[in-house]
């Protein structure tokens, strides 16, 4: 379940950060899995008018617009033709990126210059497709701040509910418990809605009682379907839901407020102006809103209009009886449906929706008047109408709350502490305590149907108390083995120090295909195929975990997990000279954002970055590395190279081939991948560290600038840089590449640092410039490259 932060601190004031936030739900059982930016925008996005608009002089496709962002009025082209003087819309200024990865500058179209871009919902992160530029309904600020207005700067706490918590599939089922935890009050929208007394001749009957305990209804006449305003749209994609339309978009938007889904009927799709609900006979058929037709078992709870079925009760509405652009009247649902019920429509018909999902786990059958009132407030708010005072209500036995006797002296016993704000804590979650001497008697409210027992309401107040405040008692085993090799220990420090710099370890299938081992042989190693696969695409012994991480890149990628590290500790299986060999590597993949929790960080993966990568860990361990350039089949042939120790190659590294990854659905992203041996890495370990003492005599650091032809190793030059320095040359490396203005074609600039210091005396300038001046020297006679400056 998604909660965006903006929508959780309307219920609950907090002085914690999101991250905070996130931990303190996690250690109390509600455990949060991530923190998502779901709108991957940033920069200058105004509200704006077109002032003025014509026809572009050179392409009949397209305008030539005038947009008013209340500082400035920008050229805009447009190939929407739709747009109109007077619309107000959103406008992207240059240097602004937008969901979709486009960048936003100045652009020559045709002999016009664009200044800015009018945004569709798609470049926005609103809608998955867009035909249209984005125009507001109605007149609005110029200059707003789009992003922060509208709320496309929103942080997501991704959540792991437990199915025994069905209180927490709500944005204020998890305020709750954040009140709770902080001590901060809770605020409960009151609804505020508008009512007539206005007669209408409708009824609601409930045939399947068992079925559907509680059904309510409530009538809105007068309704304005349309679109959903800006802010609606936003705060349910960043809850992970489609905008459909203002009314569609109320139901949804209370469902994840409250917990309870709601339903909206058009009225003139009711033929009797009725309302009921029996369950289904077997063979019946429905079409449900998202266009199949099923046909019910028997014994599903159904909403009719007494001949019609409308709804499959707790599942999905129908199509026909569903709320159009024409629709005016609407009956509002608000019921509840037996959860054993539901579960066995959901499964029997293979379909599962958020308000199966809810109604499976148990929804509060007692909140359905306050969830109809907030419904129809959010409806008139966003859509117009009046709402009818009367409220069908059917609820023939009602569900009583639950109360339990805890013991005091049981509460002390079980969490080994003695908790002396019980009573605080149990009411911070909207339960209602009595004192009763030595005991509490304590109501439990409907919605919580997980706390049935004593022992329950104990673990509410150890997890909200804290469980980290209970004192640890160490417990004494003797040991039973020898404890860790020094090769299990250096596979564990391998993995501490991947997941320290940003990788999620995995562990995969050892089995890959065949075909795409063929396609792209990245080592030359012979193929081990199996007997007996157990699938036609699992049908060798992977050469190389390359497969492996490249195939589970692409299935995240394919989830929307667009910032992905990953690295694997296993093994690749090969054979050499006829003999069967497996051998055990470090692999890793990575793409996006190299550090995706950290807005203002937009450095992308690169070569650069996983060689970092590399560099660290081969100094944390003491390895002194060359690297090589190399072509493989499945690396991009420019920006690969495999890993030398001492001559002997220990493993590689390289961008994946944009072909390759366009195969696998995987686009717009560079993937990088490296793969080394753990048994050569952990023999060239240096078990001691080297002690180098603190330098007496300072440095002196000289640059040179060199043209070398773009397909030069820069490695050769530093190698020679070290060789003709000699002992005096602490540190030779590439300080900046540049490639533009005054570089030949086919050239780069490459600029060179040598640092010099001697041991035992202070280098003069003169020496030093001497010997730079040699070292240079020898480089252009050598390499036949000149220094540019």
């Amino acid at each position: 379940m998604r909660v965006p932060e903006s929508w959780l601190r309307e219920f609950v004031d907090l002085d914690w950060d999101i991250h905070t936030i996130a931990e303190r739900l996690t250690f109390s059982g509600t455990s949060v899995e991530d923190v998502l930016t779901p709108f991957n925008v940033s920069g200058e996005i105004l509200t704006g008018k077109i002032v003025d608009k014509k026809p572009h002089p050179s392409s009949e496709k397209l305008l030539v617009c005038s947009v008013d962002v209340g500082e400035r009025v920008y050229t805009v082209v447009t190939a929407d033709k739709s747009v109109k003087v007077g619309d107000f819309v959103v406008v992207a200024l240059p240097g602004t990126t937008l969901h979709n990865g486009t960048k936003v500058e100045p652009r020559n179209f045709a002999g016009v210059v664009s200044e800015a871009m009018l945004c569709s919902l798609e470049e926005l992160g609103l809608e998955e497709k867009s035909e249209v530029v984005y125009r507001f309904p109605s007149e609005v600020q110029l200059g707003l701040d789009v992003v922060k207005t509208f709320g496309l700067d929103e942080r997501v706490l991704e959540l792991e509910v437990t199915p025994n918590r069905p209180d927490c599939l709500s944005i204020y089922g998890v305020a709750r418990e954040l009140s709770a935890l902080s001590g901060r009050p809770l605020k409960k929208p009151v609804p505020h809605v508008v009512l007539t007394s206005e007669e209408e001749n409708f009824e609601v009957l409930v045939e399947d009682e068992q079925g559907c305990p509680r059904y309510t209804a409530r009538i809105m006449k007068g309704v304005r379907v349309g679109d959903s305003p800006l802010w609606m749209k936003a705060r349910l994609v960043a809850a992970g839901m489609r905008s459909i339309n203002n009314v569609v978009d109320c139901t949804n938007y209370v469902m994840l407020e409250t917990g309870h889904p709601v339903h909206a009927f058009d009225m003139r799709r009711l033929k009797h102006r009725r309302i009921v609900v029996r369950a289904a006979k077997g063979g019946e058929r429905v079409v449900l809103l998202d266009e199949k037709e099923y046909e019910l078992k028997g014994g599903e709870v159904v909403i009719t209009d007494g001949e019609n079925v409308l709804a499959l009760g707790g599942v999905m509405g129908g199509l026909e009886s569903g709320v159009r652009e024409d629709t005016e009247d609407l009956v509002l649902e608000v019921a509840y449906f037996d959860p054993v019920r539901i579960r066995k429509t959901s499964k029997s018909l293979g379909v599962s929706t958020e308000s199966s999902y809810r109604f499976e786990r148990g929804v509060d059958p007692n909140d359905a008047e306050y969830v109809s009132l907030r419904l129809s407030e959010l409806i008139q708010k966003v859509a117009g109408g009046v709402v009818l005072e009367r409220f069908w209500d059917v609820y023939p036995r009602k569900v009583e709350p639950r109360k339990i006797v805890l013991r005091k002296e049981r509460i002390r016993k079980i969490l080994g502490v003695e908790v002396v704000n019980a009573k605080d804590l149990l009411e911070g979650l909207e339960l209602k305590v009595e004192e009763a001497g030595d005991s509490y008697r304590v109501t439990v409210p409907t919605f919580r149907p997980d706390l049935e027992r004593e022992i329950d309401l104990i673990e509410e107040i150890g997890r909200i108390n804290g469980y980290e405040k209970i004192e640890p008692r160490v417990i004494s085993v003797p040991a039973v083995n020898v404890g860790w090799t020094k090769k299990q220990v250096f596979r564990r420090e391998l993995a501490q120090y991947m997941k320290g710099m940003g990788f999620d370890e995995v562990i995969t299938f050892s089995f890959v295909d065949g075909e795409f081992v063929k396609r792209y042989p990245i080592t030359d190693r012979e193929t081990v195929f199996l007997v007996n696969p157990i699938a036609s695409d699992m049908n060798v012994m992977r050469p190389s975990q390359f497969y492996s991480l490249v195939s589970v890149f692409a299935e995240n990628f394919k989830r929307q997990n667009r910032d992905i590290k990953l690295f694997e500790i296993g093994k690749v299986y090969y054979k050499s000279g006829g003999e069967y060999v497996e051998e055990e590597t470090l692999a890793a993949i990575c793409g996006g954002l190299e550090n995706p929790r950290d807005y203002t960080d937009k450095r992308e993966t690169s070569f650069y970055t996983v060689k970092g990568v590399l560099d660290e860990l081969f100094e944390r361990l003491g390895v002194e590395v060359s690297y090589e350039r190399i072509v493989r089949p499945g690396l991009f042939p420019t920006r690969a190279a495999r890993v030398l120790i001492g001559g002997e190659e220990i493993g590689f590294l390289g961008m994946v081939d944009p072909e390759l990854l366009r195969e696998i659905d995987v686009k717009g992203k560079d993937v990088y991948f490296f793969e080394l041996k753990l048994q050569k890495l952990f023999e060239s370990t240096r078990k001691i560290p080297t002690y180098r003492p603190t330098p007496r005599f300072p440095s002196i650091r000289r640059d040179v600038s060199i043209l070398v032809p773009k397909d030069f190793e820069s490695l050769k030059i530093v190698r020679l840089f070290e060789k003709v320095g000699g002992s005096v040359v602490e540190e030779v490396g590439v300080s900046d590449v540049y490639e533009g203005k005054g570089v030949p074609d086919g050239y780069v600039s490459v600029t060179f640092y040598v640092v010099f210091r001697s041991v035992d005396r202070t280098l003069t300038d003169e020496e030093v410039n001497e010997l730079f001046e040699k070292m240079v020297l020898e480089v252009e006679k050598t390499f036949g490259v000149r220094r540019r400056f």
